[in-house]
């Protein structure tokens, strides 16, 4: 059904139709995966006789392509739900029109779901309005239509995939020129745009700048998903973060303090977590003392947030990878969130 060939209105010469790829995403972290490269070659090799692969979705590929196709990777938990560890979705639809064409799903053993460089970095996980759009998206079956503004808005998600690409490679300045690109015009991806801007700030050097975009994350990450899941995060067994982040810790950790300060009638818990190694009451005091230590330096900015905010330890019962690795791919599980009541948008 997709397999057309196109003539060139440039050449008159017969070409075989293009397919751009939208980043795939681990749906734990809501990030896209260093593995897409790895993704990108797997797909080119299958179709190369009957489809051109443009490439990953960047403006240059979404231009010249007629189909997208999208994807994201969960870890599948316990048993009789395939072969593998980890189950792969994706879809193919037509870039103009949204529908979608294809369908699939695979289970593989191995996937290496280590994220960009930029979402590494970033201050916090983005699985608001956005991630909910795509994940609804590559779920679809053919012939439905995927998610309208997920759709309306690939011009501009091209802009950021690019902005990603230049963070890869350590161009800062220019990665941040693509995200404030996006900035400038009305979209509904504010978590994503104010990560990437507040991400190449920091490594700019320019913390003031980078403080008031934290603001506007957060306000924006409350406004879309009632909380803040921070990057607050720290080394297996630590009852504080890693010294070297604590400069930028104490951005959020100081901006939140004055976002609570400032919201009459706002109330906070804050929600210690860890990975999963360990025994449960070894991981609920320690998760607690996570909390506990975060409450700490934000009475040092705000002392009223005492009377205005609740600790909490969740041990492992709520992790998001929940491997126990203790590594990279389960940072997210051993983590400081912040839960808000009554703070406004």
């Amino acid at each position: 059904m997709l397999n057309k060939v196109v003539l060139n209105p440039l050449t008159n010469q017969k070409q075989m139709k293009k397919i751009v790829v939208d980043p795939f995403i681990d749906t734990e972290s809501g990030y896209p995966v260093k593995s897409n490269a790895r993704i990108i070659s797997i797909v080119s090799a299958m179709m190369q006789k009957r489809f051109a692969v443009a490439g990953e979705l960047i403006p240059e590929n979404l231009d010249v392509s007629e189909y997208v196709l999208d994807g994201m990777v969960s870890i599948e938990n316990g048993e009789g739900q395939g072969e593998g560890r980890y189950r792969v979705t994706a879809t193919v639809f037509e870039k103009d029109s949204g529908k979608v064409l294809a369908a699939a799903v695979v289970f593989v053993r191995n996937f290496d779901t280590t994220p960009l460089d930029l979402y590494k970095d970033s201050p916090v996980f983005t699985k608001g309005k956005s991630y909910e759009q795509f994940t609804a998206s590559v779920r679809k079956q053919p012939n439905e239509n995927v998610d309208q503004q997920y759709h309306d808005r690939l011009k501009l998600k091209a802009l950021m995939v690019k902005g990603d690409r230049c963070y890869e490679q350590k161009e800062f300045k220019k990665s941040l020129s693509y995200y404030n690109q996006v900035a400038d015009r009305p979209t509904g991806d504010r978590m994503e745009v104010y990560n990437g801007q507040f991400t190449n700030l920091v490594k700019e050097g320019e913390t003031d700048k980078a403080e008031v975009v934290f603001s506007k994350l957060a306000h924006a990450s409350i406004a879309e998903t009632s909380q803040i899941s921070n990057k607050i995060t720290f080394s297996p067994n630590a009852k504080s973060p890693v010294e070297s982040k604590k400069r930028i810790y104490n951005i959020y950790i100081r901006q939140i303090a004055k976002l609570v300060a400032e919201s009459p009638g706002c109330k906070v818990k804050i929600i210690g977590h860890c990975s999963r190694s360990g025994t449960s009451g070894y991981n609920d005091k320690l998760s607690l003392q996570r909390a506990q230590w975060v409450l700490g330096q934000m009475i040092n900015y705000a002392p009223e947030i005492r009377e205005k905010s609740t600790t909490l330890g969740r041990g492992f019962r709520e992790n998001l990878v929940g491997t126990g690795a203790d590594n990279v791919t389960d940072e997210i599980d051993r983590r400081v969130e912040f839960v808000f009541d009554a703070c406004g948008s």
